[in-house]
Formats: structure tokens, C-alpha cells, sequence
């Protein structure tokens, strides 16, 4: 009998799902509100033709850098972005940057694009 029992109980133990093979809602990790506040004014229809630095407000601290009408590419090391150097951002995508360092030595680069670019505290 507890023989029988012990091979039940191992049995019961082999074919019970894992925990993550149990159905149920997904767990997500909340980080809380946006930790930043909106600091303006941004910077609308910034065309880069030449290599362009950011105008950034005194007090910014993290920025939204989107590309609006073509690729633009640049670099946060205060290099100069060429055709071929730096990241490209795609038309239509955006990017967020923070540091006061990193705003302050972005460059950016397009032959026709445009950048919006929102600031935060």
C-alpha cells in the first residue's frame, strides 16, 4: 500500500504543469509615472544640413529626439555625424536621450530630413 501511494504521489509529481506552464495574466513591471517634466520650448523643424547641435534649455535633463521627414544621423560624443558616421534615426521614429552631458554634445546630420525634439527636467 504505500508502495502504490509513493507512485500515485510521484506520478501526481510528473505530470502536474510547471509554474510557467500554468495559464494565467501576464505580470508586467509598472516603473510608476514618467519621471520627468516637460520643459519647453522644444525644437520644431530643425533642419540638419550641417552638422547642428541642440539648443537646450538650462535646466533639461532628458529629451525626445524624433525624426520627421527622412533619416537623420547623429552622435552624442560631440563628433561630426557624416552620410556614414554616427546612428541612424529613421523617419518617423524617435529617440530619448538623457544627461545634460549627452544633450549638450548630440549632433545631428540630414541632407533633407527634420528633427522635433521635446525637453524634460
Amino acid at each position: 500500500m504505500k508502495r502504490l501511494l509513493l507512485c500515485l504521489a510521484a506520478l501526481w509529481w510528473l505530470t502536474s504543469p510547471a509554474p510557467a506552464q500554468i495559464p494565467g495574466p501576464p505580470s508586467y513591471v509598472v516603473n510608476g509615472p514618467f519621471p520627468y517634466t516637460p520643459l519647453g520650448p522644444g525644437q520644431y523643424g530643425l533642419a540638419p544640413t550641417v552638422s547642428t547641435a541642440l539648443t537646450v534649455p538650462a535646466l533639461a535633463s532628458y529629451a525626445v529626439i524624433c525624426a520627421e521627414t527622412a533619416t537623420v544621423r547623429y552622435t552624442t560624443s560631440g563628433t561630426t555625424p557624416t552620410s556614414s558616421v554616427g546612428m541612424p534615426l529613421l523617419a518617423g521614429t524617435c529617440v530619448g536621450m538623457s544627461g545634460p552631458l549627452v544633450l549638450s554634445a548630440f549632433r545631428a546630420l540630414s541632407a533633407t530630413g527634420t528633427l522635433d525634439v521635446e525637453y524634460f527636467k
